[in-house]
């Protein structure tokens, strides 16, 4: 893909998710997907109560918040500022500490090296994001470097469906986790479904968790 194209791909869903912040909380199918995906996440991770996270592409902070209940702290982290804008809100409003849960906007990209200062993560998570992402391996690699030896990566994402255009499967995805170099153990599986509505029709759409452990 042309350095044009992944610009305007990513200046397109900073639009998105820009216009989309203060209403994105309001939408029941949203709420309940963020759920899922912090339930199915916290039962792959054991004993996580002194887990650093980080929570890539954040988004208002759903899942983030339903995580930092079971861990040390969860750092957010995405492209849109309006977004981070509402998860800040959110955490300053129910009287959270900021040690424990905030998120900074930045899109983390690989050729700017360290932009956490040398920080490091038990788990980075990362759900129903990989198919806005236009390089997901590039992606995947700076994920795989902000975790600490031993730590895991999470990605959730909707399996593809004839219906729609999603790119992913988990195999895929194992593939370009093995392809970083830097993770090991790697699997994935069907972590939930979840029933939707498409014009008339109600479609049962499974979402897949594939993980990874820093080697």
């Amino acid at each position: 893909m042309e350095a044009s194209e992944v610009s305007s791909i990513t200046e397109s869903n900073k639009e998105y998710f820009n216009k989309d912040a203060s209403t994105y909380d309001t939408h029941p199918a949203r709420v309940l997907c963020a759920k899922k995906c912090a339930e199915a996440i916290l039962r792959e991770v054991k004993d996580p109560e002194g887990y650093e996270v980080m929570d890539f592409a954040c988004g208002t902070g759903l899942i983030s918040q339903d995580l930092c209940a079971h861990v040390k702290s969860v750092l957010g982290v995405d492209l849109s500022q309006n977004m981070v804008n509402e998860y800040n809100k959110k955490v300053l409003e129910q009287g959270i500490d900021k040690e424990e849960m905030q998120a900074i906007c930045s899109e983390l990209k690989e050729s700017e090296g360290d932009q956490l200062n040398g920080r490091k993560f038990d788990l980075i998570v990362c759900a129903s994001a990989y198919h806005h992402i236009d390089d997901v391996e590039s992606t995947t690699r700076v994920l795989a470097s902000y975790l600490k030896q031993g730590g895991e990566l999470i990605v959730l994402d909707l399996k593809k469906q004839p219906e729609i255009s999603h790119m992913f499967h988990g195999g895929e995805l194992e593939k370009i986790f093995l392809a970083t170099g830097m993770l090991e153990n790697v699997s994935s599986k069907v972590a939930f479904n979840l029933s939707k509505k498409i014009e008339k029709d109600e479609h049962t759409f499974e979402w897949f968790l594939v993980k990874g452990k820093k080697i």
